[in-house]
């Protein structure tokens, strides 16, 4: 999260949308961070109405950027891995469920991420669709969209319409630094495709990517 008192603005961070450096680029101007108890920087719409800046939604710019699921998904997943064995709060959620199944990308997909509270449990935050930081009840909430593929032609787009500069940054926690659209499908088997298809449909739809065909992917 993201919000600048002085610029008036609300930047609702999806996770692994290039966040820690959009984070970074517009950090001089951000004042609060964490506006919820929730330990998260990530906080989706709903969580952040229910906090004492709520207020400031009616008069502050909002936006964010998004990702191609695809890709998203397996950023997330990889996330996740380094957390369970990085961090102390996330080894009792995550360390066990690696440990059975290792660096198994698709069965994370179809054994954990299908079944997971991925809209309101903090620790699945990677997998929360990205509508729910900027859609509320199916009505486009936040001002502004810009995309992980084109990040830093948004970024220079957001310092026109905040009248700001952002900061000089390298791009922060990539492990592939291409834009490359789809560069993680190759990831993907068939069943992971379908549940992706069928989970973040909405995605898809608001910031027109397209779906792949299960078809295209091994069994």
């Amino acid at each position: 999260m993201g919000i600048s008192l002085q610029k008036k603005f609300i930047y609702f961070v999806i996770p692994k949308t290039g966040s820690a450096t959009a984070r970074k680029a517009f950090s001089p101007y951000v004042d609060v961070k964490r506006p919820t108890q929730h330990f998260s920087e990530h906080v989706p719409i709903k969580r952040f109405l229910t906090s004492d800046y709520s207020h400031l939604t009616r008069e502050f710019f909002k936006f964010t950027f998004v990702r191609n699921p695809y890709d998203k998904l397996y950023s997330g997943f990889r996330q996740d891995l380094l957390a369970a064995y990085t961090f102390k709060h996330w080894e009792e959620a995550k360390k066990p469920i690696f440990e059975k199944i290792g660096e198994d990308f698709n069965r994370y997909i179809s054994d954990y991420v299908a079944h997971a509270d991925i809209r309101d449990d903090p620790f699945w935050i990677c997998f929360c669709p990205m509508n729910e930081f900027t859609h509320l009840d199916g009505n486009l909430f936040v001002d502004f969209i810009g995309k992980t593929e084109n990040l830093w032609d948004d970024a220079r787009k957001l310092e026109k319409i905040l009248n700001l500069e952002c900061a000089p940054t390298e791009d922060l926690n990539v492990t592939d630094p291409s834009r490359t659209p789809l560069k993680y499908a190759k990831h993907y088997n068939r069943r992971s495709i379908e549940i992706v298809n069928e989970l973040y449909l909405e995605d898809f739809q608001y910031y027109g990517y397209d779906l792949l065909s299960p078809q295209d992917f091994p069994q």
